[in-house]
């Protein structure tokens, strides 16, 4: 027996007997006297890949893959070797190899259809999984997955659906069912899902995907105890597991447990949950600002932008100059906002020079490094500025004011992963414009076909500032949770905030005011999807206003 025998014979055998670290040094010997034997360097991958290292795995697998371009296992391997190490587009060229010579193979398809589903491509991700579920249409994992992808498109019925096949062919299917009880949480059906998540933990105790779930179902039902415990379960079975930790931090943030909350809200990038900045600059951690130029990166929504700028001045106090990259709907708006030397328009890339700036801090993460508990907010209000010939062209616009004067806004970004819940139907809205002596103006865009006693000013906004401008001659602004209820709020003019029963941390828990903003007042549903109650006593209350506000109307 040659050398070279040996060393496959030893390989294989220590490969069964589970020694991999053995079997790699034998394969690793292997490949130095045969370096043009594919299945030497497959090997040598296979043990890698179960010692954990990826990277060398990978260049195993590659170097079988030259040697053996169709050989289905060495692109098989190859390719989902690629898609963990984050190479996703060498990934899906490998597949798409796969399934052109293997058109059979249900796995294949169900491989392309993940490696869609990341790369953000759901119409090609759902084609995949149907595809194979024409090849395997017993399989319960494909459904699930396939439930996955319907869920990521917001096609709630028919992921249940796919979520509901998967449990006919696997009760016990752990995966499943929590990911159901998802579908059932965003229809707003949260009792039904909790039951779900509470089966799936008791089957999958030792998962911390199941535990965070049900945090998740007992955060929209208002259960925060409850939800953190769940949280701390997945965490202390997944201590690197971001969407855990990002949703321990929902629960302690709503709580108004807020430096703790900060802390673990640092996760959200990991989650997927906040904006990953490339790590073009270095990154502010603290450290002392003295003649610095920091660069604050906004992030998520406009609402959010305009909410944390307010810790821009302690930044300057502490001697940084400070550049704030922001939405470009929102630079008129904040030119002149204290704390902030110069604005720049969010574009996705850095400039090479970075407009000069030494380190970054994307902008919510600004409360953690500043340790910003509920004792500090809200600060000086108003902070954001007026442009005063904005403000004498809306008065001009807008006419005398011989009503009370009420803005409305009922929808919010429909991209947002909660809308949903969070926007109100215009036709349940319009309980509110039968309260006589007011003049209601429509804050909402885009514009949409208005009911009678409903006025539509939108056509003359171009940004925010206008808005801004606009705000400044209402006496009330209504609105559900949109960038309009922190506008008001800024400029410290008077709102009333429609909540969902699953309302954002920021609200905290059964307070009718905002510490963040003290003009607001607070109406919450007391059932998901039930907005008719929060209208009726909203109307009341606008009733009493208006009427109260009637006699001094008359006598200007």
């Amino acid at each position: 027996m040659s050398r070279l025998d040996e060393l496959l014979q030893q390989g294989q055998q220590r490969f069964s007997q589970g020694d991999m670290a053995g079997a790699e040094q034998a394969f690793a010997a292997a490949a130095q006297l045969a370096p043009q034997a594919w299945q030497v360097h497959f090997n040598l991958g296979m043990c890698r890949d179960r010692l954990g290292r990826r990277e060398a795995a990978f260049t195993a697998y590659e170097k079988a893959y030259q040697l053996a371009p169709d050989h289905v296992p060495c692109i098989t391997n190859l390719a989902v070797n690629a898609f963990n190490l984050g190479k996703t587009e060498m990934a899906l060229q490998l597949t798409l190899r796969q399934v052109e010579l293997e058109p059979g193979n249900a796995l294949a398809y169900d491989n392309l259809g993940q490696i869609f589903r990341q790369l953000g491509q759901y119409e090609g991700a759902e084609l995949s999984l149907r595809n194979a579920l024409l090849l395997a249409p017993d399989t319960p994992n494909l459904h699930n997955n396939l439930g996955l992808i319907l869920l990521d498109q917001n096609k709630l019925a028919e992921a249940e659906q796919a979520f509901l096949q998967a449990l006919r062919l696997a009760p016990q299917h752990a995966d499943a069912m929590t990911n159901l009880s998802t579908v059932l949480q965003a229809q707003g059906r949260t009792a039904e899902a909790l039951e779900h998540c509470r089966r799936a933990a008791a089957l999958a105790p030792r998962s911390a995907v199941t535990w965070t779930n049900l945090g998740n179902v007992l955060k929209s039902m208002g259960l925060h105890q409850e939800a953190l415990e769940a949280q701390r379960q997945a965490i202390a079975l997944a201590p690197d597991y971001a969407l855990a930790h990002w949703n321990y931090a929902m629960s302690l943030l709503a709580l108004g447990q807020l430096e703790a909350g900060w802390q673990e809200y640092e996760w959200g990038a990991a989650a997927g949950t906040r904006t990953r900045f490339a790590a073009t600059l270095p990154r502010w951690q603290g450290e002392d600002l003295a003649g610095k130029h920091l660069l604050l990166r906004a992030e998520q929504g406009l609402g959010d932008t305009l909410q944390f700028v307010r810790f821009a001045p302690e930044l300057q106090r502490r001697g940084a100059k400070v550049t704030l990259e922001c939405q470009p709907s929102l630079i008129p708006l904040l030119q002149g906002v204290a704390g902030i030397d110069h604005l720049v328009a969010q574009t996705g890339e850095l400039p090479a020079d970075a407009w000069g700036c030494q380190c970054y801090l994307p902008l919510m993460s600004l409360p953690h490094l500043l340790h910003i508990g509920l004792a500090d907010l809200p600060g000086p209000i108003p902070y954001l500025p007026l442009e005063a010939g904005r403000v004498r062209h809306w008065q001009d616009m807008l006419g005398p004011r011989s009503r009370f004067r009420v803005g409305l806004a009922w929808a919010g970004n429909p991209r947002h992963r909660n809308d949903h819940q969070r926007s109100c139907p215009l036709a349940q809205f319009v309980e509110l414009l039968a309260v006589p002596g007011v003049e209601f103006i429509s804050l909402q865009l885009p514009a949409a076909e208005l009911p009678q006693g409903l006025r539509d000013v939108t056509a003359g906004i171009r940004d925010f500032a206008d808005t801004a401008a606009i705000v400044s001659q209402l006496d009330l602004v209504i609105s559900v949770d949109t960038a309009i209820i922190h506008l008001a709020g800024a400029l410290g003019r008077p709102a009333w905030l429609l909540l969902p029963r699953d309302a954002d941390w920021r609200w905290l828990q059964e307070r009718q005011d905002s510490p963040w903003y003290p003009s607001l007042k607070l109406y919450r549903q007391k059932m998901p999807g039930q907005w008719l109650p929060v209208l009726q006593s909203v109307r009341r209350d606008l009733e009493s206003l208006a009427g109260n506000a009637r006699p001094k109307m008359q006598d200007m």
